[in-house]
């Protein structure tokens, strides 16, 4: 936990707040607060600031928070089909940490059918999930999560009423196209398509295609849809770097 992330009915209106839950635990044990010591906080959906210990009880801590910070933009999507039940915990909690706004999730070809009885589709385990990685991350900006039954339900019926960003890419080991030659704007937001670990099928490339996703590839070797996420949403966003490096006075 890199930020303590508040919601807004926890704050009063003196500006303290009781932080009771497993949170106290953790800056109990882990971080080994102290009455007087400031860290780093975070409004959910809000601003960043810091929270400043008043006392600590058995019945919680207390704090007095200030908000005054920018959190950074997020307007990146992340499209992914349905893995395992804590793959999918993970990934979303990777999510979230990555600075993802909204995540959707769907059945593709190779998905098991049994994935999408778990409780790991349950928005209440998501919620814990992304909270997790916001923390970790210092985040505030709760992503959204949607869930659709069939691709075709989401490239067909949902994605034409979607505001998806125009730099768009789908994950395939066989793409010709190295996520090294793109050339990204500086402030572009895109969307990532992520397969199953076995893969989209080659028609689920194809119609992504036709909506505009470009096939790409991190490398010659497959990975992991874990493994893929981090690497491809990081090299996307040193694209992005790397361009607003350029516009600056004297860049390169």
């Amino acid at each position: 936990m890199n930020i303590l992330l508040l919601e807004p009915n926890e704050l009063h209106g003196d500006g303290t707040a009781l932080v009771a839950d497993a949170r106290r635990d953790h800056m109990v044990r882990v971080l080994r607060i102290v009455e007087g010591q400031e860290l780093r906080a975070g409004m959910l959906d809000g601003m960043l600031g810091t929270a400043t210990v008043l006392a600590i009880g058995s019945d919680g801590i207390r704090v007095r928070c200030t908000f005054d910070q920018q959190p950074s933009p997020v307007h990146d999507h992340l499209v992914l089909a349905v893995p395992r039940p804590k793959v999918l915990l993970r990934m979303l909690e990777h999510a979230a940490a990555l600075g993802f706004a909204h995540v959707h999730l769907l059945r593709s070809w190779r998905v098991e059918h049994g994935h999408l009885h778990s409780r790991a589709l349950d928005p209440a385990a998501w919620r814990t999930h992304l909270l997790a990685g916001l923390a970790q991350a210092g985040r505030t900006r709760l992503p959204t999560v949607r869930f659709f039954e069939r691709f075709r339900s989401f490239t067909e019926d949902a994605m034409p009423h979607l505001d998806l960003p125009n730099a768009r890419f789908v994950a395939h080991p066989r793409a010709a196209v190295p996520v090294a030659s793109l050339a990204l704007a500086a402030d572009a937001p895109f969307v990532l398509a992520l397969g199953p670990d076995g893969g989209w099928i080659d028609l689920e490339v194809a119609t992504l295609a036709e909506h505009g996703f470009v096939p790409v590839s991190c490398g010659t070797h497959p990975l992991r849809t874990e493994t893929a996420l981090a690497v491809l949403a990081g090299q996307l966003d040193l694209l992005r770097r790397q361009a607003a490096r350029r516009t600056l006075p004297g860049g390169a």
